[in-house]
């Protein structure tokens, strides 16, 4: 990949939050007075990944709200999946297809896309960077980042693998595809394994609402 050709960003969330319970919204619950969506739109709007897709589906017309002050930021595109209850891959799908549309029509260079779940709020800017960071130094086709030695997201693919993403179906994102792939991934180790942490479940969230507050407390005491 050229390093003048931008890496873009594709946000997931648009699940249906039906580990959650009670009705609840995972991606709007709160952390830290915010919705957890905010927090990842928060670090991917602070890295260099542009442009940056959104894509909803559950209660999309109340993540709208709730998140409507990062939605206005020029960067970020909006596509809304109507087929969200079949699974991940129809998400990544809608959000690859607004990408390759968007770059075609702006006759811009889009050298890949990390794709990055909505429900994982302690991601940082520094993350995503630095998976970009690495790809730019090895020039492979996908990159990883490890949490203490394990794999996990977000995961950056290149443009190159944007068909055999289109072509995932069911309820996965690129793990198939990055399994085609070992001997074209490279990893980056990114540290604490809670960062990894998703909020699929209420006891989840709790942990990471645990994580958050003990961040915050070390903060104040160093």
């Amino acid at each position: 990949m050229h390093t003048s050709s931008s890496l873009a960003a594709i946000i997931l969330a648009a699940g249906s939050s039906s580990r959650m319970g009670a009705g609840r919204h995972k991606l709007l619950l709160p952390l830290a007075g915010r919705p957890v969506l905010a927090h990842v739109l928060e670090a991917v709007l602070a890295s260099s990944a542009r442009p940056v897709i959104l894509v909803l589906g559950h209660q999309a017309d109340a993540v709208r709200a709730q998140v409507a002050s990062y939605l206005a930021h020029p960067a970020i595109t909006i596509v809304e999946n109507p087929d969200y209850l079949q699974g991940m891959s129809t998400s990544m799908r809608a959000g690859l297809e607004v990408l390759m549309t968007q770059a075609r029509d702006a006759e811009m260079q889009v050298g890949g896309a990390i794709i990055l779940l909505g429900d994982q709020p302690l991601v940082t800017p520094e993350i995503i960077d630095a998976l970009i960071s690495r790809q730019q130094e090895t020039g492979k086709r996908i990159v990883a980042p490890l949490y203490e030695g394990r794999r996990g997201n977000p995961t950056l693919f290149a443009a190159s693998l944007f068909p055999e993403l289109m072509a995932v179906m069911g309820d996965e994102g690129g793990r198939s595809v990055l399994a085609r792939h070992r001997e074209e991934v490279a990893t980056v180790e990114v540290g604490d394994t809670m960062v990894n942490y998703d909020v699929d479940t209420w006891e989840a969230y709790q942990q990471v609402v645990a994580v958050w507050q003990q961040g915050q407390q070390a903060q104040l005491e160093e």
